[in-house]
């Protein structure tokens, strides 16, 4: 049987698993978890892997947002789609205020 150290170094370094995750799944506090990995060896190099793999993920999350905002701009704003722009937005409004 593996110890909660094995186990954490497993699931942190080949299953990509977060702290959060190994520290639930071991039972041992985040905290603890943290340290421990801290001390392991590559543990800095995998760190920054996983930050460049965030990054990229982030790239082209933004670039598919600005693409559904470029279209969405290409509408023709007419008085009747400001007033339902208007209306929208102070149904929401109200709906944050009062409930």
């Amino acid at each position: 049987m593996k110890t909660w150290k094995e186990l954490a170094w497993s699931c942190y370094f080949e299953s990509h698993m977060s702290i959060n995750d190994i520290a639930a799944a071991t039972g041992v506090s985040r905290q603890s978890v943290s340290a421990y990995l801290k001390g392991c060896e590559g543990f800095a190099r995998e760190k920054q892997n996983r930050k460049n793999e965030n990054l990229e993920k982030r790239k082209i999350y933004k670039r598919e947002k600005n693409r559904e905002y470029q279209s969405a701009a290409r509408m023709p704003v007419t008085a009747e789609s400001m007033r339902r722009e208007h209306d929208l937005a102070a149904l929401e409004l109200s709906h944050e205020i009062y409930h």
